[in-house]
């Protein structure tokens, strides 16, 4: 064999390893992470279902209660091994009773291997109004369940945050603006409790607005406040008294107008 020849098969065999290198780094193919997070997301919702169901029948104490009828109404809930101390509730008083109104859901956050710890909001009366908030530890599993895994924990009750007030974004009307509007608004809000049909806000509102009067469910009472913003149209907050026709009790309605003017005449296009 010529001696020459041998640099050059030894560059043909460098190139086609390297090819072949290639074509396997192009053909591997990555695990795809979708059914991963597919599968979290899915336990994540059964432990917080678990966890809030749970919480409502763990909170639920009553004094007259045998041990054996709380165990059972905790059983499906609960990891067999634990039941009986998660269920454990002794009672100094037997007329002692607490009632859940209400369990909602704050926070939840996993610690691997399958286990979550939810946090409930639980709204109950026993008999004033109190909440409380209970870390539930959860074992869920997509394919075989979750359950509660341990005795759950009080934690402090958190202040529900301060939602920041975004504003309408556009400067305040005028002052003359406002005060022209103000009996329109009033006449309209009056209109919108008391109206029977449709037509009842014929003078109220702008040509094909979809709005429907409450058909005097509720009576108008007074217009507490007008915040106008804007040049026209106006975008319009009114906060306002209402009475409950079959009770009487008032309660307070914040709502959101879209307002235009024609011809010095306010009309109302739409209510959020």
């Amino acid at each position: 064999m010529d001696v020459r020849l041998l640099p050059k098969l030894l560059l043909w065999v460098m190139l086609i390893v390297s090819s072949l290198g290639a074509i396997s780094t192009l053909l591997r193919t990555e695990p795809d992470p979708a059914p991963a997070i597919l599968k979290k997301t899915m336990e994540q919702q059964m432990a917080v279902h678990t966890a809030l169901s749970f919480a409502r029948e763990w909170m639920r104490w009553d004094g007259e209660e045998l041990p054996e009828a709380r165990m059972q109404r905790l059983k499906p809930y609960v990891n067999p091994d634990a039941l009986a101390r998660v269920a454990a509730l002794q009672a100094e008083q037997k007329t002692k009773r607490q009632e859940v109104i209400a369990a909602e859901f704050v926070s939840s956050s996993a610690s691997g291997g399958s286990h979550y710890a939810v946090l409930v909001r639980v709204i109950a009366a026993n008999p004033e109004r109190v909440v409380w908030e209970v870390e539930v530890p959860v074992w869920a599993q997509t394919g075989k369940g979750a359950v509660v895994a341990a005795q759950p924990l009080f934690r402090p009750p958190q202040e529900p945050p301060a939602v920041p007030d975004t504003g309408s974004g556009e400067p305040a009307a005028s002052a003359d603006v406002k005060q022209r509007m103000r009996p329109a608004i009033e006449s309209f809000l009056k209109a919108m409790c008391e109206g029977k049909d449709a037509d009842s806000l014929f003078n109220y509102v702008t040509t094909g607005a979809n709005l429907k009067p409450l058909e005097g469910r509720i009576r108008f009472i007074a217009l507490e406040r007008l915040e106008v913003a804007g040049t026209g149209p106006y975008k319009v907050t009114v906060t306002f008294t209402a009475q409950d026709a079959a009770t009487d009790f008032r309660v307070t309605q914040v709502w959101k107008l879209a307002v235009t003017e024609e011809n010095r005449k306010f009309f109302v296009g739409s209510v959020e």
